[in-house]
């Protein structure tokens, strides 16, 4: 058995180039070891974030709790952003996982988490290449012998399109 790789990285480095870059290299199950965020960076960045909001939702976080991707199958969303977080979960799968924020069909801003390898290479290639946002849905596939039902992102029609 070989023992994954372990490096450090800051928290502010895990970024879309550096998911895509793991994802090209084939680096995907390294371990990360995040380095904790200097605090008062911590506040400025949320501080920041506040002052440059564009609406109440996003101010305040639309009102509603995180929605995980494998909860939303088959419901159209409109990708606006995503930020990347190391993944505490160990075992199978991938060191990392990507925070949606999203606007449902009915206009509702939310934040959504998801770790599938597929999702998240899908959003880390959009986000590269400059293609949000972006209406999308999750899918589901057949499930596979080890019993999971592996998720991907498709292009879905938007509130004002027909597909």
């Amino acid at each position: 058995m070989t023992e994954s790789k372990s490096v450090a990285i800051h928290s502010e480095t895990l970024t879309t180039a550096l998911v895509v870059d793991l994802f090209k290299t084939g680096e995907t199950n390294r371990k990360f070891n995040v380095i904790a965020n200097d605090p008062q960076e911590i506040a400025r960045r949320i501080a920041q974030r506040d002052v440059n909001a564009t609406s109440l939702d996003e101010l305040l976080g639309g009102g509603g709790d995180i929605i995980s991707g494998k909860n939303y199958v088959n419901k159209p969303f409109q990708i606006e952003s995503v930020e990347w977080q190391p993944s505490d979960i160990d075992g199978e799968g991938l060191p990392f996982y990507a925070v949606l924020h999203i606007v449902t069909i009915d206009g509702e801003i939310k934040v959504m988490t998801c770790g599938a390898q597929s999702v998240v290479r899908k959003v880390a290639v959009m986000a590269h290449n400059g293609w949000l946002p972006a209406w999308v849905k999750i899918t589901k596939g057949t499930k596979t012998e080890a019993g999971y039902e592996p998720l991907d992102l498709v292009k879905a029609a938007g509130p004002e399109e027909k597909f």
